[in-house]
């Protein structure tokens, strides 16, 4: 049986990467019958603070820094098409939106 690549790596690399950049989300982008894969690394506050200050001038300037300071690696459709990197940064976006809280009073 032939193991199940994503973005082309193997889930070893998969774990190593893991182990190299932390807690890692699966984009995935559908276009038409196309599925499209991108991993990212959380961003952190520093990334965010960065992206969210340059998203003040062009939104778009921000969605791309955010997209190229947290991808770790992605399918090779990604780097001829800006408007796939936009797509799978609405999946990271998604992912920050999954969080819920709950607080009571002590």
């Amino acid at each position: 049986m032939q193991e199940q690549l994503i973005c082309g790596k193997t889930p070893e690399e998969i774990q190593e990467l893991k182990n190299k950049h932390g807690h890692l989300v699966l984009g995935e982008v559908k276009q038409g019958e196309k599925t499209y894969h991108a991993i990212f690394k959380e961003p952190t506050f520093k990334v965010l603070e960065a992206t969210g200050s340059v998203s003040k001038s062009s939104e778009i300037k921000g969605t791309i820094a955010l997209y190229d300071n947290c991808v770790v690696v992605a399918d090779e459709a990604f780097k001829g098409r800006d408007f796939l990197k936009l797509k799978a940064v609405e999946c990271l976006a998604h992912y920050m939106n999954s969080f819920s809280v709950s607080v009571k009073n002590l």
